[in-house]
């Protein structure tokens, strides 16, 4: 099972990334200190911004992830109802997700191999699924696994707590996008602020160099330069972290 708490670049992202890496220190490094040399300085911190990255790229995925969760809940609540066993209706889903999430989509991948390891290993679906659970290291996943246990040990219906927890999973979903937006929305208006600072030394630079050349020159005029990007990159890491809400 792909483990969603975990992140591995590909050769394509790595590459975009060390990329758009060297353009936005190249750019800081003429901005702040006219002077190329001065983007080495980014090279101790390159480890802390890839984990940041990979940070952000495992929040998509899970939320990905979710969207298609819920589709195939919708798919196994109809499956189970027509009397397919757990087995043979995941089975059956793996490539209506592809259709609707495409080739890539990370669920169908995981549910084929469940798949395989219960029709060709013979392995229990409960435990299968559990693990799968786990891997994701989502809330909702694993309370359907653990619904899906409790309904098979006592005959309960299997339907109905299906239907449930698709309900559940699209309520959640809808009051997080409501949430994200309004976030979203602030961030925007937060990195506008960020972004005057940098704007006006650009404007600066065009129009009367010589007006800020001592920000240049001098060894107080660096150091100023220095402070404004730490508080910069301070600024953007609290912007993140206050508009950073789980549901």
């Amino acid at each position: 099972m792909i483990d969603l708490n975990s992140y591995e670049m590909s050769s394509s992202e790595k590459r975009i990334f060390y990329l758009a890496l060297v353009v936005f220190a190249v750019f800081v490094s003429l901005v702040f200190y006219r002077n190329i040399f001065f983007a080495v300085v980014i090279i101790p911190f390159v480890g802390r911004i890839k984990a940041y990255v990979v940070e952000e790229l495992i929040e998509r995925r899970k939320r990905a992830f979710l969207v298609q969760f819920k589709d195939e809940l919708f798919v196994l609540s109809t499956a189970i109802g027509a009397g397919r066993s757990m087995k043979d209706a995941i089975g059956e889903s793996i490539e209506g997700l592809k259709e609707i999430h495409g080739e890539n989509c990370i669920l169908a991948q995981q549910l084929e191999y469940a798949y395989e390891r219960m029709e060709r290993g013979g392995e229990n679906d409960v435990a299968v699924l559990n693990e799968l659970g786990i891997a994701s290291g989502m809330e909702d996943v694993v309370d359907f696994v653990a619904v899906y246990s409790i309904c098979k040990k006592t005959g309960a219906s299997l339907i109905l707590a299906i239907n449930k927890a698709a309900g559940v999973i699209i309520d959640k979903m809808s009051i997080d996008n409501e949430i994200r937006e309004i976030a979203k929305r602030k961030e925007s208006e937060c990195m506008v602020i960020l972004a005057m600072p940098v704007l006006i030394i650009m404007f600066l630079n065009l129009c009367s160099p010589e007006y800020i050349s001592p920000l240049y020159t001098t060894f107080t005029g660096r150091m100023l330069m220095t402070a404004a990007i730490a508080g910069n990159v301070g600024i953007y890491g609290l912007i993140k972290r206050i508009t950073r809400i789980e549901i």
